[in-house]
C-alpha cells in the first residue's frame, strides 16, 4: 500500500529538490557558524594587542559580524519558508514545490531574499577590493587592472535592486514574471558569476606569477603558503563561482536540480569571504603574509631588490667569531640585491649564507668581500 501524494513524478521530484536544498543549506550554515567563531576569536585577540594591522582587523571583524548576521537571517527565513511550504500550506495548488516557486514575495522569504542580495554585494565588493590590493605593486596602476570588474560591480548593484523589486511583486518570482518580458534573475546571477570568475582568474594569475618569481629567485623550497593550490582556491573565492555554475546551468535548462543549489548558493557566498578573512586573521593571506608584503620593493630601494620575509630568530656569525658564540636578533629584514651591478665606491659588499638550524632559527654566515 502506497501513501505517496496524488502528484506527478515531476512534482514529487521538484519537491525533493527544494527540501534537499534546505537541508544542504543547513549544513552550509553550520560551516558559517564555525568560521565566524574562528574569525571572531582570532581577530579579537589581534585587536586587543593593537598591532600594525589594527584598523584592518577591526574592519574584518565588523565585516564578519555583518555577514554572520545576514547568514543567520537567511537561514532562519529559509527554514521558516520551507516549513510553510511542507507543513502549514501543504495543500497549496501544485504542492510544496509550486508554493516555493510562486510565493517569493511573502514576508519570510522576502527577508531571505534581501539578506541574500546584500551578502552578495558585500562578497563581490570584498573580492574586487582584494584584487585591487593584490595588484597594487604589479608595476602598473591597480585601477587600470580592475576597472572592468569595478564597472561590473556597479552594474551588479543595479541589477540586484531590479531583481528584488521584481520578486517582491506577488505575481512574480525567479521562475515566473508578470507584467514584463524581462526576468532579472538570470542576468543578475550571471553578472555576479562573471565578476567572481574574472576576479578569480586575475587573482590566480597574480599568485602564479608571484609563485614563479619566488621559485626563480629563492628556489622551490621557499614557496609560500598562499601559492598552494588550496590557498588559491580560498584566496580567489572559487567556492562561490562553483556553486553559481551549479545553479545557473540547471536554471537555464529549466531543470529542478537548480532548486538544490539556489539555497546552497546563499551559504556558499557567506563561507567564501569568511575563509578569506580567517586566513588573513591567521597571517596567512596575501594582505597579511610577511612573505608577500616584504617581497615587494620599498620606495627608494633598487627595483630589483628582493626583501626576504621576517624571521622569528636570526643568528649571525662571522669568520672571526668563536664557533660557539652567536648573537640573536629578533625579527629583522634582509635585503638581497639582484644583478651584478658593482656597489658604489666606499660601500661594503656583504655575502650571506643562510642555513636553517635545528632549533628552527636561521643561521646566517656573513663574510666581508673586499
Amino acid at each position: 500500500m502506497s501513501y505517496s501524494p496524488d502528484e506527478t513524478a515531476a512534482q514529487i521530484f521538484a519537491e525533493q529538490t527544494w527540501l534537499q536544498g534546505a537541508l544542504l543549506s543547513g549544513v552550509g550554515y553550520g560551516v558559517v557558524l564555525a568560521l565566524f567563531w574562528l574569525c571572531f576569536r582570532t581577530l579579537w585577540k589581534r585587536i586587543k594587542v593593537k598591532d600594525a594591522n589594527h584598523r584592518r582587523n577591526v574592519f574584518f571583524l565588523l565585516y564578519s559580524c555583518v555577514m554572520f548576521m545576514l547568514g543567520s537571517l537567511f537561514m532562519g527565513s529559509n527554514s521558516d519558508f520551507t516549513q510553510l511550504a511542507y507543513i502549514n500550506q501543504r495543500n497549496f495548488p501544485g504542492g510544496p514545490a509550486a508554493f516555493e516557486e510562486q510565493m517569493f514575495s511573502i514576508g519570510p522569504d522576502e527577508i531571505a531574499n534581501v539578506s541574500f542580495v546584500l551578502a552578495n554585494w558585500l562578497a563581490d565588493s570584498l573580492m574586487v577590493w582584494r584584487c585591487i590590493l593584490i595588484y597594487r605593486d604589479c608595476g602598473t596602476s591597480p585601477w587600470i587592472v580592475v576597472a572592468f570588474p569595478g564597472l561590473m560591480l556597479v552594474a551588479s548593484f543595479a541589477l540586484g535592486v531590479l531583481f528584488l523589486l521584481q520578486i517582491s511583486s506577488p505575481a512574480s518570482s525567479p521562475y515566473q514574471v508578470a507584467g514584463t518580458s524581462v526576468n532579472y534573475t538570470f542576468p543578475y546571477f550571471s553578472l555576479s558569476l562573471a565578476i567572481n570568475i574574472i576576479v578569480t582568474i586575475m587573482i590566480v594569475i597574480r599568485l602564479l606569477l608571484f609563485r614563479r618569481h619566488i621559485i626563480r629567485v629563492l628556489g622551490p623550497g621557499h614557496i609560500t603558503d598562499h601559492t598552494s593550490i588550496a590557498a588559491m582556491i580560498v584566496e580567489s573565492a572559487s567556492l562561490y563561482s562553483i556553486f553559481s555554475l551549479l545553479f545557473l546551468i540547471p536554471f537555464a535548462a529549466n531543470n529542478p536540480v537548480s532548486n538544490v543549489f539556489l539555497q546552497a548558493l546563499g551559504e556558499a557566498q557567506f563561507i567564501a569571504p569568511l575563509l578569506i578573512i580567517y586566513r588573513e586573521a591567521r597571517g596567512r593571506g596575501w594582505l597579511s603574509s610577511p612573505s608577500t608584503m616584504s617581497s615587494m620593493s620599498s620606495k627608494g630601494t633598487n627595483s630589483n631588490a628582493i626583501r626576504l620575509g621576517r624571521f622569528s630568530d636570526i643568528v649571525f656569525a662571522t669568520q672571526h667569531a668563536q664557533p660557539t658564540h652567536r648573537s640573536s636578533v629578533s625579527t629583522t629584514d634582509i635585503i638581497i640585491h639582484e644583478g651584478t651591478n658593482a656597489p658604489d665606491k666606499g660601500d661594503e659588499t656583504i655575502a650571506m649564507t643562510r642555513q636553517r638550524t635545528t632549533d628552527n632559527s636561521v643561521h646566517v654566515d656573513i663574510e666581508e668581500v673586499t
